[in-house]
């Protein structure tokens, strides 16, 4: 065989190797770099592509000191985020960024885009416990297993109504243990929050749209509930006019309460407030309907709590909360009012008015009398 012949075959040999070798080498960091961002960062999207999977995973791996860098916020405590409906991953991650969740937009994303995330984005709000890493936030932020549970409390809403709400949304404990905890709150329930009453929890949680996260025990439930409560009130100017006006915190509470279910109407709240203070100041009976649906209390016929068209037998139940039978206000809130209605109380209107009835329009407002002539004569035909 000519001598060229075996040096173009030994060359070619050679070139064969190192391709193979080259190959395997390759093969083996395809491999490694695959199975390290496994182990870092959980299972790539199964839709996305080999090569996608391969420049994903060694752009996450070189970045994996920084993804796993704890953010932690200022007060240490934790923080809401809020996923807009239809909000895409590129959006999501520029304010992830630019609110200090994550260290790093372009990672985050790419991170997100790796894992599939991208393509599973829930809107809601998300509880992010301060200390955590960009990598656990891509796995919570969006993801419907980590969304909060969202209560809103109506205004007007007694403690049995909120806890129906609560067997509904899927929270860690039933209505029935809300409702128990709320009449007869906890020792240290009532150590945290000094203002709480005897009577329990009745008319101490305003109304509003809360979020809790999943997880969330009935006790921090309460606590978030009593602490808005605490921050919106008692450390506002609110309790220092209710106090001015004559009331006690839980008179004015009681106060609020009444006139919240008597009118939805914000803006006759503070007019309907004097109804009722200039009734105490003659020493009339409030004889009020709301009182009497309360002492009357579950209604099997209508499925209410809220009895309407109220007989006379109603109207005569023995009750502490009877406001026809009982002079004064009753011994406690029939139900949990919205900010309004007890800043209305604290910032009455000046006026003579002592009586107060529906009006004829269908308005869902009132008109108000001085005397009780003038009371009758506006009634509808």
């Amino acid at each position: 065989m000519p001598r060229n012949n075996h040096k173009s075959h030994r060359l070619m040999l050679r070139m064969t190797i190192l391709i193979a070798l080259i190959l395997l080498i390759l093969f083996g960091w395809i491999v490694w770099t695959l199975k390290t961002a496994e182990r870092h960062f959980g299972h790539a999207n199964e839709h996305m592509s080999l090569f996608s999977k391969i420049r994903y995973a060694h752009s996450l791996n070189r970045n994996f000191a920084e993804l796993q860098q704890p953010v932690d916020f200022t007060d240490g405590l934790d923080r809401k985020f809020v996923v807009e409906q239809d909000e895409s991953a590129q959006n999501l991650c520029q304010r992830l960024f630019d609110e200090g969740f994550v260290r790093d937009r372009k990672t985050t994303c790419q991170l997100m885009t790796y894992l599939g995330r991208d393509r599973s984005i829930q809107p809601g709000s998300y509880t992010i416990p301060s200390g955590i890493t960009s990598i656990e936030m891509t796995k919570i932020v969006g993801n419907p297993r980590y969304r909060d549970i969202e209560l809103r409390i109506y205004a007007g809403w007694r403690l049995e109504e909120i806890a129906t709400s609560i067997d509904l949304l899927g929270f860690s404990f039933n209505g029935s243990d809300f409702l128990a905890l709320a009449k007869h709150p906890s020792q240290n329930l009532k150590e945290q929050f000094p203002f709480i009453h005897s009577y329990g929890l009745q008319g101490y949680l305003l109304a509003g749209l809360y979020s809790f996260k999943p997880d969330i025990t009935l006790e921090e439930t309460l606590a978030i509930l009593l602490g808005e409560f605490e921050a919106k009130v008692i450390k506002s100017e609110l309790k220092t006019m209710l106090e001015n006006n004559g009331l006690n915190l839980h008179e004015g509470l009681t106060m609020a309460s009444i006139i919240q279910r008597e009118t939805l109407a914000i803006e006759e709240m503070p007019l309907m407030a004097s109804v009722f203070y200039n009734r105490l100041k003659l020493g009339m009976k409030l004889e009020t309907d709301v009182t009497v649906q309360y002492a009357v209390g579950w209604y099997p016929p209508q499925e209410t709590w809220w009895k309407t068209q109220l007989t006379w037998d109603d109207l005569s139940i023995a009750s502490p909360y009877n406001t026809y039978n009982n002079y004064g206000l009753p011994p406690g809130p029939i139900c949990n009012s919205g900010i309004e209605v007890i800043r209305a109380v604290a910032q009455p209107e000046d006026s003579e008015y002592i009586f107060f009835r529906a009006a004829c329009d269908g308005a869902s407002t009132h008109n108000f009398s001085i005397t009780y002539e003038e009371h009758l004569n506006k009634g509808c035909e």
